[in-house]
């Protein structure tokens, strides 16, 4: 009855594991942002993208002049927005959140 119980509880736990249930996805988020002063060129995008990729949690970060906006995909139980306000005032930007 041991060998079952052990069986079926090992069994639920790899299930979830390569059913991709982990719970780091739900702590996901996604900031969009725009700058101020505005992003000109790629020297404006690659020094966002060096720089906040710093901040704990970050997973990704989007730039596009074009558009003007930052998304950043990061883990909401490591930083937050002040986080990142804090950051990109640290190299000369100020942001502004804007809709999903």
């Amino acid at each position: 009855m041991k060998k079952l119980f052990l069986a079926t509880a090992l069994c639920a736990f790899v299930g979830d594991v390569f059913a991709g249930n982990d719970a780091k996805d739900s702590q996901l988020d996604t900031l969009v942002v725009t700058t101020q002063p505005v992003m000109h060129c790629s020297k404006c995008e690659n020094k966002i993208k060096s720089n906040i990729r710093f901040v704990k949690g970050t997973k990704s970060i989007e730039t596009s002049v074009p558009d003007q906006k930052v998304t950043i995909i990061y883990n909401n139980k490591k930083s937050s927005l002040e986080d990142f306000k804090k950051e990109f005032k640290r190299i000369g930007y100020e942001i502004t959140v804007l809709p999903k």
